[in-house]
């Protein structure tokens, strides 16, 4: 809430979640309610649930642009939740980014992922894929700061590339392009 009512941030990234459930539960509420009042545009992990049905919440709620994770040959990773959303079987997640070795930087004191030196980690993960989206969103926000969240979110959907063999429920419209 404070990135986006207090900065107003056009962009928010989320990598956490828990398991979703039927209905629309607060996490849900809240990235739809601030994505409506604010126009931030909540971009979100699917999570590491690797099954059918596993998408966690807040990817969940309807207004999140929900991020699945691809290895190097775009083939969605077996750790990358799967669609459909419990309840109404809509499409989750959105699309997919590269998530399989990402080097990042390191939180000091972290004991997480694999050290690349003393600044860096490499971890895979949907929370290593969701920001590649952040990133791709925040350029398309600079470019058009006048579009809503929606408008963002369709266009970064619209221009995937979908790999063959894999349905929607597992890479939404295809990886980030």
């Amino acid at each position: 809430a404070w990135a986006a009512q207090t900065v107003r941030a056009p962009i928010v990234n989320l990598s956490l979640g828990g398991a979703d459930t039927p209905g629309i539960d607060p996490l849900e509420a809240a990235v739809n309610t601030l994505t409506e009042l604010t126009g931030t545009l909540f971009v979100v992990a699917v999570g590491n649930g690797g099954r059918e049905s596993s998408i966690q919440s807040p990817g969940s709620a309807d207004a999140a642009l929900t991020v699945g994770a691809v290895n190097p040959s775009d083939v969605v990773t077996p750790f990358s939740s799967r669609g459909p959303r419990i309840e109404d079987f809509a499409i989750k997640p959105d699309l997919t980014a590269p998530g399989v070795e990402i080097t990042a930087a390191k939180a000091a004191g972290s004991q997480i992922g694999t050290p690349v030196g003393t600044a860096y980690q490499r971890l895979s993960g949907t929370s290593m894929a969701t920001p590649h989206v952040a990133g791709a969103a925040a350029i398309v926000a600079q470019q058009h700061p006048d579009w809503p969240a929606g408008r963002i979110k369709a266009a970064l959907t619209s221009s995937t590339r979908p790999s063959a063999g894999q349905g929607a429920y597992h890479q939404g419209t295809g990886r980030l392009d």
